[in-house]
């Protein structure tokens, strides 16, 4: 068989899997959705995903340039508000100490919370970003109400 037969039914491939990809993603209602601006489509939601982060480095591109990163994800084993310190035990099954300090972000239902609302068995994602000299627990999202019905996706046995 000629190349160009070959690219031609590989360009035809291709064409045939995006076309299938995007059929995918569309959602199945008939109406058309609302246009959404600018903003809210350069910040992708991860949903359900969010929920199963067990533990990730990452490496993001920010406006400052290139970032460090990890994100981990559990259920609160241990906290003490005055210390600022968390322990959480992740689903596979380690369990990971933090300190935060007093500009760590946290989150609570998706709201602006304090250290203090962080309680024992609450389901919690903790973003550390390395300022340079190590890495520095910059938000903690309390995820407890948002999981619902999933909570299963962070329980420490795994319950997958």
């Amino acid at each position: 068989m000629k190349w160009y037969w070959k690219t031609a039914i590989a360009l035809g491939f291709v064409g045939v899997v995006a076309m299938g990809a995007a059929a995918f993603g569309q959602s199945g209602s008939s109406s058309p959705a609302p246009a959404a601006s600018a903003s809210a489509q350069a910040k992708p939601k991860l949903g359900r995903l969010g929920n199963r982060i067990v533990h990730g480095d990452l490496t993001l591109n920010t406006r400052k340039g290139l970032v460090n990163a990890k994100i981990d994800g559990g259920t609160v084993t241990a906290v003490d508000a005055k210390a600022l310190t968390l322990t959480i035990k992740r689903a596979d099954r380690k369990s990971v100490s933090f300190t935060a300090t007093d500009s760590t972000r946290v989150r609570k239902n998706r709201e602006k919370a304090s250290f203090g609302d962080i309680k024992v068995g609450d389901h919690v994602q903790v973003i550390q970003i390395d300022r340079g000299n190590g890495f520095v627990v910059a938000v903690i999202r309390d995820r407890s109400a948002a999981a619902g019905g999933n909570a299963q996706a962070l329980a420490p046995d795994g319950g997958l």
